[in-house]
């Protein structure tokens, strides 16, 4: 009894040394982190906001054209979203995207009702059966020849391509994640470039605006990717206002 009490007094004690270990690193490691931020916001014109731009690289466009802009002002507590230069970038932008998904539902409506009353028509072959079927029919042959309603099918041809157009951000005014409708995570291919830019769309690089680019980009395809970076923007600001120890 005695050899397995102490087996397991020498487990515990093991377990709690390396617990210690992990939370003493951890604990530095994120201290590390914080001066970091405060550091680089000695240097930001504009400190605690950053500005990270979406550019598409295959048609070099310079930063100041760049598709979007995502703006974290950590001072208001507010996540700014920017339109730029969307020519030319139907791929990935779309504008009333809803609407054309809307428009697509009453088209496949349209054409149910169209085939019900020809099924109809056939079966109790009524004059007014037969008026409603041809309005219908007009109704449905407008909507599909119209300019939305060419648009609509055509963004439905390509399977599961209107699903991509849910390009999520994180609001910092609500703490919780919003939805850039008209924006697709096929921004996300190796076509497009994130940076970070100051206020004359100079490329900024720095720990905090690294780590930002990063969590931009995962966060827009996974909400539950870590917000530890927006954490520690928070904790510096307050660290560096009121002086608060770690």
């Amino acid at each position: 009894m005695t050899y397995i009490y102490l087996c397991i007094i020498i487990i515990i004690s093991i377990f709690l040394y390396w617990d210690f270990i992990y939370k003493t690193a951890r604990k530095y490691s994120k201290c590390n982190n914080i001066s970091k931020i405060i550091d680089d916001n000695y240097f930001n014109e504009t400190p605690y906001i950053y500005s990270i731009i979406i550019i598409n690289t295959k048609m070099i466009k310079k930063p100041h054209e760049y598709i979007i802009k995502i703006t974290y002002d950590f001072n208001k507590m507010a996540t700014k979203i920017d339109y730029g230069n969307t020519e030319g970038e139907g791929n990935i932008f779309v504008n009333r995207i809803n609407e054309y998904v809307a428009i697509y539902k009453d088209i496949g409506i349209l054409e149910k009702k169209k085939t019900d009353l020809d099924a109809q028509v056939k079966r109790e072959r009524r004059k007014s059966d037969l008026a409603q079927y041809n309005k219908v029919s007009i109704d449905y042959a407008t909507l599909i020849s119209s300019a939305d309603g060419k648009k609509a099918l055509d963004l439905n041809n390509k399977p599961g391509y209107i699903e991509t157009f849910k390009y999520n951000y994180y609001d910092l005014n609500k703490m919780n994640p919003e939805i850039l409708e008209n924006i697709s995570t096929l921004i996300n291919s190796n076509d497009y470039k994130y940076y970070a830019v100051d206020s004359n769309y100079n490329i900024v690089n720095s720990y905090t605006t690294t780590e930002l680019i990063k969590f931009t980009k995962a966060y827009s395809k996974n909400t539950s990717y870590p917000i530890t970076i927006i954490d520690y923007i928070i904790f510096s600001k307050l660290q560096q206002k009121n002086n608060i120890n770690i």
